[in-house]
């Protein structure tokens, strides 16, 4: 008995790690399970023509220490195959740094790139520190989706 109390106890407080930065996701994505424990959130991006693949939506967050702007600008453009990052500032509820690359995709841990690719990533900053969402995939998927992208950043929150 007191093993199962001690158990409770050391879960209930232990810190929760499930806060997540509050956004509402268009309703043709389809929220699946993280693929990865460094994954907050993700969904998959369906083709709007129907023509090409899926893309995928990827939410992370790290703390306060995530190494900044400049730090994932570089890691960004060097997945994308090293083209130039030209980052933007969008006016939202939160502070939003937002780049919009085009090339090849080369995701992290031996994944398969992808040619002809884009990716729409963003750090939105909170007290808590930045989040960072990256829709990543074939270029004509994402491109179909930037406007509601933009949508979904400009209105994130804590």
């Amino acid at each position: 008995m007191k093993l199962a109390v001690a158990v409770f106890l050391a879960a209930a407080l232990a810190p929760q790690d499930d806060k997540i930065i509050k956004f509402e996701a268009p309703k043709e994505w389809t929220k699946e399970k993280p693929s990865s424990s460094m994954r907050k959130a993700q969904y998959k991006i369906p083709d709007k023509e129907k023509k090409a693949k899926d893309a995928e939506l990827i939410l992370s967050f790290f703390g306060k220490n995530s190494g900044g702007i400049e730090a994932n600008l570089k890691r960004w453009s060097a997945q994308m195959g090293g083209v130039d990052a030209k980052p933007e500032s969008i006016e939202g509820k939160c502070k939003v740094t937002l780049v919009d690359l085009k090339g090849t995709y080369t995701p992290g841990f031996g994944g398969d790139a992808v040619e002809d690719a884009r990716m729409i990533a963003a750090m939105v900053e909170t007290d808590d520190g930045p989040w960072f969402f990256k829709l990543v995939g074939p270029a004509a998927t994402v491109g179909g989706w930037k406007e509601e992208m933009v949508k979904l950043l400009k209105a994130a929150q804590p």
